[in-house]
């Protein structure tokens, strides 16, 4: 067996021993598994079945979850299954990537955040392999104009906001194809047939944003209404996403200090398309900032660990063999001071602590491992955090012929309650109307509660509008007319055009 061989297997193992002892499923992903679940039993991609609502960020996520999900009708062993599989084949083309592959397999596996969201169920394993293909075409196999189209193409359709890392790469490519009549690559084709190859490319992305717009009345997902239009001032976000790196450098300093390292290096010895790749994963991180960064600690910042770490794998090739097994072992000691190491589970760590109370941002698996940890499984139980508050709290709503009620956190709580119970998001991730109006109080990163208006839940109970503010009862009728009226009438699709052109905001003005 050829050492590079021997290095992939064992790489592969390792991560396989850690997922399975470290592996949890969290409560967001349950939002998106009770639309899976919705989808597969005839009830349209909904969230509450009476509204087309888009509650999920990441649709090829979504879809990948419920071809799993038509089989095995598991819902936890469905996020597992699909992280394990994402998460297995990006270690695997990261491995197989050059000289020094031992680099960025030792810091994938020893990077908290990034083996914490290798599981969990969300969709970041996928976003992971999406830019490792991206990677691989741009930089080593310099692909057709096409191929990098139609990747970034799918890695929007996994995460909007995960165009930024590819977002310069493209303009680049466009730029210089569209200013050069012929380019070396490319000798008989016209600039205008570069822009018909990158359309081509993105005509994934442009079928779903009609779709989504057709279909649910929007092009973005309902989170992004209820996270970006709470009313929050730009100041005191930039101000909590500061706080989430800082939170990341106490709690896994390898992360950040390889994000750092990569982007820097490619500045310095990288080429152009290094450099490229590196100023997206800066556009990303600028982004994370100006949204106050999230309450799962590290989570937003694994996609730029990955993009680093494949710079810093082509970048360092050609070090001398003392300074490579010096990195590593550099690598080995940062991965050391995370709390805990990814390879050791404290079953005994607290799931909350003074610090998560301060800062607003938790750390995830710590939280959810006791209750949902893959350890914890049992064939024959009905579920590893069988038990758990929301979970046997969702049944009982289930049981309870309840038609309508508001709750907080409701991933487990939504999906165990099943589709008969509409359930009033507070936090306005699955409501369309509290999506829309500001924050209420005091607010925690990602946890932007909004006052339900009187009438709302009458409204919804009994199907006749009871909103008592005229303006906002007027502005529900356009809302409700988009997320519950016939898909094809002519006065829905009017609706959607005045929604989505501002014309209808001025109602909203007597509760902002």
């Amino acid at each position: 067996m050829s050492h590079r061989n021997l290095l992939i297997g064992l790489a592969l193992l390792a991560f396989t021993l850690i997922f399975l002892r470290t592996a949890w499923v969290g409560d967001d992903v349950y939002i998106t598994l009770r639309t899976v679940d919705n989808f597969v039993n005839g009830y349209g991609l909904t969230w509450n079945i009476a509204e087309r609502v888009q509650s999920y960020t990441h649709p090829l996520w979504m879809f990948i979850l419920t071809l799993i999900y038509i089989p095995t009708r598991d819902a936890y062993l469905t996020a597992l299954l699909a992280s394990f599989l994402a998460s297995f084949t990006t270690l695997w083309l990261v491995a197989r990537r050059g000289d020094f592959a031992a680099l960025g397999v030792s810091t994938l596996l020893l990077s908290k955040a990034f083996m914490d969201y290798s599981a969990s169920g969300l969709e970041n394993p996928l976003t992971h392999l999406l830019l490792v293909l991206f990677f691989i075409a741009f930089i080593e196999k310099q692909s057709s104009p096409f191929h990098l189209a139609l990747i970034a193409s799918v890695i929007f359709l996994n995460r909007q906001d995960a165009i930024l890392f590819v977002l310069p790469a493209l303009a680049y490519l466009l730029v210089t194809r569209l200013l050069s009549r012929r380019s070396r690559s490319d000798m008989n084709v016209a600039p205008q047939r570069i822009v018909i190859q990158m359309f081509l490319g993105f005509l994934p992305l442009l079928l779903w944003e009609a779709f989504s717009l057709f279909y649910y009345g929007f092009p973005f997902p309902n989170t992004y209404y209820a996270k970006l239009g709470a009313g929050i001032p730009q100041s005191e976000l930039i101000s909590q996403g500061l706080v989430y790196f800082l939170d990341s450098i106490q709690r896994d300093p390898l992360t950040l200090v390889i994000i750092a390292a990569g982007f820097f290096l490619a500045l310095w010895r990288g080429g152009s398309r290094e450099r490229l790749l590196a100023l997206g994963s800066l556009l990303y991180l600028g982004y994370v900032l100006s949204i106050g960064g999230d309450f799962m600690s590290g989570r937003f910042l694994t996609a730029s660990l990955l993009i680093s770490v494949l710079l810093l794998m082509r970048l360092l090739r050609d070090l001398a063999p003392r300074w490579q097994y010096t990195t590593i072992g550099v690598v080995f000691i940062l991965g050391l001071f995370a709390t805990p190491p990814t390879f050791i589970l404290d079953l005994n760590q607290p799931r909350f602590t003074e610090h998560d109370l301060q800062t607003g941002i938790n750390d995830e698996r710590a939280y959810y491992y006791p209750i949902s940890g893959l350890m914890n499984y049992r064939p024959g139980r009905d579920i590893p955090f069988s038990g758990e508050g929301w979970v046997e709290h969702g049944k009982a709503l289930r049981a309870s012929g309840k038609s309508v009620v508001d709750e907080k956190n409701v991933g487990y709580i939504g999906y165990f309650a099943g589709p008969a119970v509409h359930i009033v998001d507070l936090y306005a991730l699955c409501d369309p109307l509290l999506a829309r109006l500001p924050v209420s109080g005091p607010w925690r990163i990602g946890h932007f509660e909004r006052e339900i208006p009187q009438g709302y839940l009458q409204t919804l109970r009994t199907d006749v509008n009871q909103v008592a503010d005229p303006s906002l009862a007027a502005y529900y009728d356009q809302l409700a007319l988009i997320t519950r009226g016939p898909l094809f009438s002519r006065e829905r699709l009017i609706a959607i055009w005045k929604m989505n052109t501002g014309q209808f905001n001025y109602l909203l003005e007597s509760v902002q």
